[in-house]
């Protein structure tokens, strides 16, 4: 089965420095970051970039990708040329930190009767690919919002080699998408994965699992999600996204003694 070293996403709210040692102790190498608040690519100084990639390094941690904040779609051209600016500098900020990876929540493909829509939405994620490409990162679109098959085919239209995407199954279950079948859709694409599900939280009792009768709601099909990873060939990190409202070290554990399984 894949071996792929553990990421950690953490805590935007809470101190860095304390969760990067956290994060070494549980035996991850790398961690994924919110670019927000004291993180966000107009607050963080020259030396404050310094002082992170030190404290990254300090406890041998990787800065695997940037998470961009995004409040709305981009299937509007309202305000557009602000929020590609913004992007522009998260994708400047994750390369001087050392990441080649920026996560991003773009928003449900508008169907294709929206021709509108669907045009303004085709060429901003184009634009972001070339502006992600110039600034030596890539994008990759969190999955949850539309099927694997739906985004691959949407990825190859655009073929904007900066595109690529990140597997959330706990989103894809959500919206009762399998994350096997999206992964396997996806394959060459996939450029992040996270290690997570949508088993517990408010809701969950209502999530119809897509693998059908004798899977829990939101719970994944481990083994096949780690075969679908290691069919496409996926080499990168698996980030565990922990709910931050629970306790961390007990999930972490909980996902890596899981993995270790296979």
């Amino acid at each position: 089965m894949i071996r792929s070293p553990i990421g950690l996403r953490l805590d935007p709210a809470q101190d860095l420095k304390s969760q990067f040692r956290q994060a070494a102790q549980l035996g991850a190498k790398g961690v994924v970051l919110d670019a927000i608040g004291d993180l966000g690519p107009d607050r963080l100084s020259e030396s404050g970039r310094r002082e992170l990639r030190h404290a990254l390094r300090s406890v041998q941690l990787t800065l695997i990708a940037l998470h961009l904040p995004t409040r709305r779609p981009f299937d509007t051209l309202d305000q557009l040329d602000d929020r590609l600016t913004r992007a522009e500098r998260a994708f400047s900020l994750a390369y001087e930190l050392g990441a080649t990876l920026v996560l991003a929540r773009v928003g449900a493909i508008p169907p294709e009767a929206e021709t509108s829509r669907r045009q303004i939405f085709s060429n901003t994620l184009a634009d972001l690919g070339r502006r992600a490409e110039h600034q030596g990162v890539k994008i990759a679109i969190e999955t949850g919002t539309n099927s694997g098959a739906d985004l691959k085919s949407f990825l190859t239209s655009i073929a904007e080699p900066s595109l690529v995407a990140s597997i959330d199954p706990a989103s894809l279950l959500r919206q009762g998408i399998d994350p096997v079948a999206a992964t396997v859709a996806l394959g060459s694409s996939v450029a992040h994965a996270y290690a997570n599900d949508a088993s517990t939280g408010a809701g969950t009792a209502r999530i119809i699992n897509p693998r059908g009768e004798g899977y829990p709601p939101g719970a994944l099909d481990w083994e096949e999600y780690l075969g679908a990873l290691e069919e496409i060939n996926y080499h990168g990190y698996l980030t565990i996204w922990p709910e931050f409202d629970r306790d961390i070290p007990s999930q972490v554990k909980s996902i890596t003694e899981r993995l270790a399984r296979f």
